[in-house]
């Protein structure tokens, strides 16, 4: 068996491999993730590993190199997405040799952390992945719910209308809080626009005087509504509680869920309430604990565990990662 990356040409041989994964909502396994190998701007083969025997692929795991915010830095994050093997060739380690491999090449690239979306599964954790609950809600909104205090009006996203005030609005809401993926320039834009929704997403916005003041996205996962993305310029607290409502008329949504006292007050009007819990999904690996604290800016502390570090850098419940960066 031979664990290598993605050679020229291999493309079509691995959404092959990727085609029997139900991943429902309607789509066949190689059209899903086709679009993490010709819409993620950085999508690369040497990201695609996998493992080949007697001429066919048995396993793959894709790397997403991102550039994640914890507090006041970046961090060089690799995300793991794309873990599948042919069902008669797994139980024989081939899937848990090719993570390591993964992992080996993102330390090699200077990723010193790791995230994958997954669920607390006992594979990763036996593979020193931990499962790290992000600050999510559910979102629902009263049957018989009032108008709040913002008379502004609500829209569909039109691109060229609302895409440079939406990037700033994302830029200024998103870089306050950790754990949110920095999108640098119209290509990481373009990779967002196309990726997050499933196909589509139900993208709107809030307009005073013509302008976006605040934008939200909402799209369907595994047949539930997930609130992908919202932001808000800081005067616009009632403005996005309006938008929200709007997006909320016929049910809830679960979705993300910044610290923003504003945005909570004035959705209480609008009849939208937040029920918090944890993201059970996600999981995080420290790849390279000196790496780690260098890009975090903090000092090392003899006999921490690789749990303890990561929660100096990125508390659970500080974490805000939108569904729109998803991988």
């Amino acid at each position: 068996m031979e664990i290598r990356t993605l050679r020229e040409g291999e493309r079509e041989a691995v959404l092959e491999l990727l085609d029997p994964w139900d991943v429902g909502d309607g789509w066949r396994g190689r059209d899903f993730f086709r679009r993490y190998v010709e819409d993620d701007p950085s999508y690369r083969d040497e990201n695609f590993w996998v493992a080949e025997e007697d001429g066919r692929l048995l396993s793959c795991v894709q790397i997403f190199p991102r550039r994640l915010r914890a507090g006041d830095a970046v961090l060089p994050l690799g995300g793991i997405g794309s873990v599948y093997t042919r069902a008669d060739a797994r139980k024989g380690g081939v899937g848990s040799r090719l993570l390591r491999a993964a992992e080996d090449a993102m330390r090699a690239r200077g990723l010193a952390l790791g995230m994958l979306f997954a669920g607390p599964i006992p594979w990763y954790e036996r593979l020193g992945w931990h499962s790290w609950p992000f600050a999510r809600a559910i979102y629902t909104r009263a049957d018989a719910a009032g108008a709040g205090a913002s008379e502004v009006e609500i829209a569909a996203f039109e691109r060229a209308r609302d895409l440079e005030a939406v990037v700033a609005i994302h830029a200024d809401y998103s870089a306050s809080r950790s754990c949110t993926v920095v999108r640098e320039g119209d290509e990481d834009w373009e990779g967002s626009l196309r990726l997050t929704g499933n196909p589509g997403e139900d993208f709107r916005v809030a307009l005073r005087g013509g302008e976006a003041v605040a934008y939200a996205r909402l799209i369907t996962l595994s047949e539930h509504p997930i609130l992908a993305e919202f932001g808000r310029r800081p005067d616009a607290a009632d403005d996005l509680a309006a938008l929200l409502a709007a997006l909320f008329a016929e049910g809830g949504a679960f979705g993300a869920a910044p610290a923003d006292a504003a945005l909570e007050k004035a959705l209480a009007p609008e009849g939208v309430a937040l029920h918090p819990l944890g993201d059970p999904n996600a999981m995080l690996r420290c790849l390279d604990a000196t790496a780690l604290c260098q890009a975090a800016g903090l000092e090392p502390v003899a006999g921490e565990s690789d749990a303890e570090l990561l929660r100096r850098v990125l508390p659970p419940d500080r974490c805000l990662f939108w569904s729109a960066d998803r991988f």
